[in-house]
């Protein structure tokens, strides 16, 4: 019996015909028009058992059913074709072929009504073409090969499949176009490897998929060299990207400009405006050499990043090193993970994560900006523990970013600077432990801020403590923080920054500037207009290298560790204002006055004039020094009466050597030194001895002297007594 003879027989019973794969090849040679006509010439009513089922045969000619309808299985293993299976607008019931090896194959519109299995060994030297095809089942490409000798390995856009796509472990040298698809359950793509370099390995571009997308490692590690878009695709469940390794990346044009520089992306995860309704998980050892892109991303849990591996270290040298950028304004800026307008429902994970046994996983690790502009995660957000690298560039960009919980950014390593402006974080900030340096630069030298939050709003608490480090210093400008800003320990400013912190209209219930002398910030503190209920401070922030601008600086209480008395608190004043201002010190006077110091708040009344009259001229610094000794400024009304008794007890004493003569012979007044003292001292008030002699040589000059003293004294005297009066 033939070998066509052979395959009729068992065809028409359905029996499966074996070849054994060591035998000739001749003698296992099936024409694949005599399949196609066993296929097609068979009525609707024919066999009912009928099925073409072949292990190990070499199909030679064309094996074609293109547009025919097809009752029977077709149960093809180990099969070798030497032409592509044409399978155009075919209509069948069932396809399998398991380790076949084809030279491509054509399947655009064809229907399958249950599993289409290209599995198993599977293997293509063209593009598998199932454009529009629509499969009632499963459609499995586990350990399928595909190899393209164009630039498309599987064609599958607008594929319509009803349950999952089952591709672990494929291999596939060319593009795998999942354009449009619609996938009722999962796809599984763990195991992977995709190879089109320098263009698109996976193109799954406004595809909807209503289970999971996994990109794992279940069966190998999903491995791509090209770019996967995923733009505008629907997951019904999560993606799954856990250890994965996109190698290389496509850059299209540059989309994107930053102030002051153009963004370099050449992107290998392209999935802009895609909508997961699980999570997003990009952690556990994933690694991209190119920008991960989630611009207007919808998220309904949670986006890992724990323990990724983002970009490329050559990317980000420092600027000098980078050859053609003429300054800040040409630069091109690296980006790692562009998601400006992101929307996460649940936290952001890129932290360490403890094992529970005192060890931490690695944090997610980004060569390049990390972009977060317009982001809303309503959770929380974690990049504590991470490592962001971009020297002189704004190594994390989230102006506008909305955080409904805390945003921890505690143990951050950052080669570069955090950029928060307008930042909205619904609890706490806390950056306790992070290390800034090789801030973003100006093009004159001059660096910008480490940590940049101007205008941000904080539910309650900033913690810049515990080894903060920010070499280009901290700009919180016009921030308003619910509870406690803190910069207990921190290491603020460095070389080449002007500023170290600028707090200027900060609003805070309290604020800790408690800093250690040893590590004084270098460069310029700003608290004008700043206003807190309590602040605590130390002598590291007084000894400022640029000063402390304290205008404007309103609090109702202020408190040091260890505690410094107001002599030293004065002394800081005079040694951060260049220029004189009342404000300062009428502000620190009246928290003395208001906790009921108020021998203290004299003490830094009279310090406040003494400092107002010291920068006057020679007259001003004379007139400011005789008030001093004399009065006390008005504020020790006793020294004036002090005065007034010695300059009282000098005229009794000389009077009583020198006795005047009657003005009037017709009076006869009594003689009496002490009261004539007293009544020349004492204005307004007559005690009968005043007008009734007749002074003359140094007595006449004593009695003027006495005299213009008294009106001096006791008018200061009475200005003080009424402004303690006033004050109880």
């Amino acid at each position: 019996m033939t070998v066509e003879q052979t395959v009729r027989e068992a065809f028409a019973t359905g029996g499966r015909v074996r070849f054994d794969p060591r035998t000739p090849q001749r003698e296992r040679t099936v024409r694949g028009e005599l399949l196609s006509s066993l296929l097609a010439d068979l009525p609707l009513d024919g066999l009912r058992g009928a099925a073409l089922r072949l292990v190990g045969a070499n199909v030679v000619g064309p094996f074609a059913l293109e547009g025919l309808r097809v009752d029977h299985v077709i149960d093809l293993r180990d099969c070798t074709f030497e032409q592509p299976p044409d399978l155009r607008l075919a209509r069948l019931v069932a396809l399998r072929m398991r380790g076949c090896r084809v030279p491509g194959l054509f399947g655009r519109n064809l229907r399958v009504g249950s599993d289409l299995v290209l599995e198993a060994g599977f293997t293509s030297d063209g593009a598998v073409d199932l454009t529009d095809a629509s499969v009632e089942g499963t459609l499995r490409l586990a350990g399928a090969v595909l190899r393209a000798k164009g630039d498309h390995a599987l064609l599958a856009a607008r594929v319509r499949v009803s349950g999952s796509l089952q591709a672990i472990a494929l291999r596939a040298g060319g593009e795998v176009r999942l354009r449009g698809a619609n996938i009722g359950g999962n796809v599984h793509l763990g195991g992977a490897r995709l190879v089109n370099a320098g263009q698109n390995a996976l193109d799954a571009t406004g595809a909807t998929i209503a289970g999971n997308l996994l990109c794992d490692t279940e069966g190998g590690r999903f491995t791509v060299e090209g770019r996967v878009l995923l733009d505008g695709a629907r997951v019904g469940g999560s993606a799954v990207f856990s250890g994965a390794r996109l190698h290389g990346g496509v850059a299209d044009r540059p989309v994107l400009v930053i102030p002051r520089g153009t963004a370099d992306e050449a992107a290998a995860l392209v999935a802009d405006r895609i909508r997961v309704e699980g999570n997003v998980e990009l952690d556990d050892g994933f690694t991209s050499s190119g920008t991960v892109r989630l611009p207007n991303a919808e998220i309904g849990g949670y986006l890992r990043l724990s323990g990724a591996r983002i970009g490329r270290r050559e990317a980000v040298a420092e600027p000098d090193d980078r050859p053609g950028e003429a300054g800040e304004a040409g630069q091109r800026i690296p980006v790692a993970l562009h998601a400006d307008g992101i929307q996460v429902r649940g936290d952001l994970e890129a932290r360490g994560a403890s094992d529970g046994g005192g060890s931490r996983g690695d944090a997610l690790c980004a060569y390049g900006q990390v972009r977060l502009v317009d982001a809303h995660v309503r959770g929380s957000a974690s990049l504590s523990g991470a490592r962001l690298h971009g020297p002189g560039i704004d190594v994390l960009f989230a102006d506008r970013l909305r955080v409904g919980g805390t945003l921890f950014l505690r143990d951050l390593r950052a080669q570069g600077s955090l950029r928060l402006q307008n930042a909205e974080i619904g609890s706490t900030l806390d950056c306790s432990g992070a290390s800034l340096l090789s801030p973003r630069r100006r093009p004159d030298g001059t660096v910008k801020p480490s940590l940049d939050a101007r205008v941000a709003s904080i539910g309650k608490d900033l913690l810049c403590s515990h080894g903060f480090t920010a070499a280009g210093g901290v700009r919180i400008r016009l921030a308003e923080v619910g509870k406690m800003a803190t910069f207990a320990g921190a290491r603020l400013g460095g070389p080449g920054g002007g500023i170290a912190l600028n707090a200027y209209g900060l609003h805070a219930q309290q604020l800790v500037l408690r800093l250690d002398e040893e590590h004084a910030p270098v460069g310029r503190v700003l608290l004008t207009r700043c206003a807190a209920t309590a602040v605590q401070d130390g002598p590291g922030l007084w000894a400022a290298t640029g000063g402390v601008d304290v205008d404007d600086f309103t609090f109702r209480s202020i408190a040091s560790t260890p505690p410094v008395d107001v002599r030293t608190r004065l002394r800081w004043l005079r040694e951060v204002q260049p220029d004189f201002a009342p404000g300062p010190y009428e502000q620190l006077a009246a928290v003395y006055r208001d906790g009921g110091e108020e021998e203290l708040a004299q003490l830094v009344q009279i310090a406040k004039q003494h400092r107002r009259y010291s920068e006057l001229g020679v007259a001003g610094r004379v007139w400011g020094a005789l008030q001093r000794w004399t009065v006390g400024y008005g504020y020790r009304p006793w020294l004036a009466i002090a005065w007034l008794t010695a300059f009282g007890l000098f005229g009794a004493l000389w009077f009583l050597g020198h006795e005047m003569p009657r003005l009037n012979e017709d009076e006869s007044p009594s003689w009496n030194p002490w009261l004539l003292s007293v009544d020349l001292l004492v204005p307004i008030v007559d005690l009968g001895q005043d007008g009734k002699w007749r002074f003359s040589g140094v007595s006449q000059w004593i009695s003027s002297t006495l005299i213009a003293v008294g009106w001096i004294l006791a008018s200061t005297a009475a200005a003080g007594a009424a402004r303690v009066l006033k004050r109880v």
